[in-house]
């Protein structure tokens, strides 16, 4: 039995397949196929859904129903969205590292591609670095962070900002990015049909955020800048083996300063 998990919303453009590539796999696949083509990809998933809707609440509905019992199986399962390009070989490295340091949610780092995080870009001397936040496009988590912030997938509508719901409940080592495994993020940020069907609904996915951020007081102004910037100062493993930061507190005051 396979103890790790990939589980994913995928469309008629997803890039999923390059994950089965390059290598045997210790982690199932679960597909949400959220398209308009019967039974497309079902032969290429252990586990299959047809369903429409948006990410996060397609998720929420298979692993609170017809997953649910699965996933007593798993120690992580990881999350990406179907634009997110990598190998078999990649994503169990990405499973082995979390579970080597005990991470309770992680990413892997983004080698090319839009980010909306310049601080989640890869940084080639690192492992990893704890980064006190992970993005929801590829989120990865223990079995037992998932069950805790499983309820937060139905938070709004978009899913903007529940994100920073996580990394609010989790200490500054419990989150990371990790560098040694850098994906490509194959589409332009914002140009996949989760914006046209917000728009449809009507939903506008920068107020769902600040209501979120509103309604738990989270005030993470400071930090959300500093992550899009890449400007943040972050604790990391570098490949020689070695923990440091990624800039001295006087670098990083002095960026913060010049950036007001």
């Amino acid at each position: 039995m396979r103890k790790n998990l990939v589980i994913a919303a995928v469309g008629d453009e997803s890039v999923h397949a390059a994950w089965l590539t390059g290598g045997d796999r210790s982690f199932d696949l679960a597909l949400i196929y959220f398209g308009d083509q019967t039974g497309r990809y079902a032969d290429q998933s252990d586990f299959y859904q047809a369903r429409k809707g948006i990410k996060f609440a397609l998720l929420h509905e298979a692993l609170t129903g017809s997953l649910a019992p699965l996933l007593a199986r798993y120690e992580y399962i990881w999350m990406p969205d179907d634009d997110i390009a990598a190998s078999a070989a990649q994503i169990d490295r990405l499973f082995q590292l979390a579970h080597q340091h005990r991470l309770a949610i992680c990413q892997p780092a983004i080698g090319q591609g839009d980010v909306s995080f310049a601080a989640l870009r890869a940084a080639p001397a690192y492992v990893l670095r704890y980064s006190q936040f992970v993005e929801i496009m590829c989120p990865l988590f223990s079995r037992e962070a998932l069950a805790r912030v499983l309820p937060t997938f139905t938070a709004n509508v978009s899913a903007w900002g529940i994100d920073w719901l996580w990394a609010s409940m989790y200490g500054p080592e419990d989150l990371a990015v990790i560098d040694e495994v850098a994906v490509n993020h194959t589409r332009p940020l914002q140009s996949g049909g989760v914006h046209r069907r917000l728009a449809a609904l009507g939903v506008d996915p920068d107020q769902e955020h600040r209501q979120l951020m509103a309604k738990h007081g989270i005030n993470n102004r400071r930090i959300h800048k500093a992550m899009c910037r890449g400007t943040a100062r972050l604790r990391g493993i570098r490949i020689d083996g070695r923990t440091t930061w990624t800039r001295s507190w006087l670098a990083a005051a002095l960026k913060l300063r010049s950036a007001r």
